[in-house]
């Protein structure tokens, strides 16, 4: 008989604790205009001066007012990543990192 090795990303969900009352650990989302406009502030609150930022910004916000929610939130995501990878560079040269 062989054994298997167990894989281990299922070790480490053995390992880790849970319990009833424990939130989860990560926001189950949905495509909604909610969702939508909740992405369109995080990208706006940014104040970002990148011009592919901003274009994002408008398409994403005027795709969800026309009702094509999954295309807004592609380009609203799209400008978040964009953000999270160059902006703070961009946005405060000051900041000490």
């Amino acid at each position: 008989m062989t054994r298997r090795a167990i894989p281990p990303l299922l070790m480490l969900l053995a390992a880790a604790p849970c319990s009833a009352e424990d939130p989860p650990s990560f926001a189950l989302t949905t495509d909604t205009l909610q969702y939508c406009v909740m992405l369109a502030k995080q990208v706006s609150d940014r104040h970002s001066p990148i011009t592919d930022v901003q274009r994002l910004l408008s398409e994403g916000r005027a795709m969800c007012d026309r009702g094509q929610i999954r295309g807004g939130i592609r380009r609203l995501r799209r400008a978040l990543v964009i953000l999270h990878h160059v902006a703070p560079a961009v946005v405060d040269p000051a900041k000490p990192h």
